[in-house]
C-alpha cells in the first residue's frame, strides 16, 4: 500500500516563516557599504554572515536578492544545455553543415552568457558574506558583463561580415581591446562606488553601444535585404531594447522609488534588470541562428551578390 504523503503543519509552516524573518534585516540595520547600494529597498536583507555556508543556505529561503540568484542560474542553465539542443539533438541538420568555425564563435557566445549569469548569481549569493567578499564578488560580476558583450561581438562580426575577413578582424581587435580596457577599469577601488553606479552603466553601455557600430557599418556596406538575414538585426535591435529598457530600471530604480516596501521583495528594478538581461540574450540567441541558417543556406553567395 501506498503511504500517504505527510503534509506541511500550519505549525510547522509558520515556525519556517518566523524564523526566516529573523534572518532578514531592514536597511537601517545593515553595514554601510551594503546599505548604500539602493536607499529604496528598505527590507528584506541578509544579516552579514561571515561564513560562505551560511550564504549559500539563503538560497532556502525568501530574501531580496532571491529573484537576482535564481534568476541568472536558470539562465545559466539555459545557456550551458542550449549548444548541445540547438546542434546536436533538437536540430541535427543545423551539426551536419555546420564547420568547426561555426560551433567555436557560437560556443563563445552561449558560454559566455552562461559564465556571466553564473558570476552574477555568485555575487548575489556572496554579497552578505563581508565587505571584503562583497567587492571581490562585484569584481567578478562586472567580468561576467564584459565577457557577455565581447563574446557576442563574435558570432555577430563572423556572419555580419562573411565575406570580408580583414574586417572581422580588424573589428574583433578593436572591441577586444575595448574590452580589456573596460576589463582593467574595473580593477580600480572607486568603480565599485555605489554612487558611481551611473558611471558603471555608462561604462558598459558604452560598451555595448559600440557593438552596434559593427552592425551599422554592415548596413550601409551590404544594405539591409543582405545584413537583416546575415546578422539578423531586427533581432539585434529588440536585444538592444531590452538590454536598455533593463540598464533605465536598473539606474533609476524603477519601481521601488515609487512604492516603498512593496517590492523590497519581488519586482524591485535590479530583479527587472535581471529578467530582462535573460531575456535579451535568448533574443540575440535568434539573431546567430537566424545569421548562420542564411549563411549556410542556398540563397547566400558572396560572389553573386558582388560583395566578395
Amino acid at each position: 500500500m501506498f503511504r500517504r504523503r505527510k503534509s506541511t503543519s500550519p505549525a510547522k509552516t509558520a515556525v519556517c516563516k518566523k524564523e526566516t524573518r529573523q534572518r532578514l534585516r531592514l536597511s537601517r540595520d545593515l553595514s554601510w557599504y551594503h546599505r548604500e547600494d539602493n536607499h529604496f529597498i528598505e527590507s528584506g536583507y541578509r544579516a552579514a554572515s561571515g561564513s560562505l555556508l551560511e550564504c549559500l543556505y539563503s538560497w532556502t529561503y525568501m530574501h531580496n536578492e532571491t529573484a537576482n540568484i535564481y534568476l541568472h542560474l536558470i539562465g545559466a542553465a539555459i545557456f550551458f544545455a542550449l549548444p548541445f539542443c540547438l546542434f546536436w539533438e533538437e536540430i541535427p541538420p543545423r551539426y551536419a553543415i555546420a564547420t568547426k568555425v561555426d560551433i567555436v564563435v557560437c560556443l563563445i557566445y552561449f558560454f559566455g552568457v552562461a559564465i556571466c549569469f553564473c558570476l552574477s548569481a555568485m555575487y548575489h549569493t556572496v554579497m552578505n558574506h563581508s565587505q571584503k567578499m562583497d567587492a571581490f564578488g562585484a569584481q567578478l560580476d562586472f567580468q561576467g558583463v564584459i565577457l557577455l558583450m565581447w563574446g557576442a561581438t563574435v558570432p555577430l562580426l563572423y556572419y555580419g561580415f562573411y565575406c570580408h575577413p580583414a574586417l572581422q578582424r580588424a573589428y574583433s581587435i578593436l572591441l577586444s581591446v575595448l574590452a580589456a580596457t573596460c576589463s582593467l577599469a574595473t580593477f580600480q577601488p572607486r568603480f565599485r562606488n555605489p554612487y558611481l553606479r551611473p558611471v558603471r552603466a555608462a561604462a558598459f553601455g558604452s560598451l555595448a553601444i559600440f557593438t552596434m557600430v559593427p552592425v551599422l557599418h554592415g548596413l550601409h556596406k551590404y544594405g539591409w535585404n543582405i545584413q537583416r538575414q546575415r546578422m539578423g538585426v531586427v533581432w539585434v535591435l529588440v536585444t538592444l531594447v531590452l538590454n536598455v529598457s533593463g540598464a533605465m530600471a536598473y539606474v533609476f530604480k524603477v519601481p521601488e522609488r515609487w512604492c516603498r516596501r512593496r517590492f523590497d521583495i519581488l519586482g524591485a528594478s535590479h530583479q527587472m534588470f535581471h529578467l530582462l538581461v535573460v531575456l535579451a540574450a535568448l533574443t540575440y540567441t535568434k539573431a546567430i541562428l537566424q545569421a548562420f541558417d542564411f549563411v549556410h543556406g542556398n540563397d547566400h553567395t558572396c560572389k553573386l551578390q558582388n560583395i566578395a
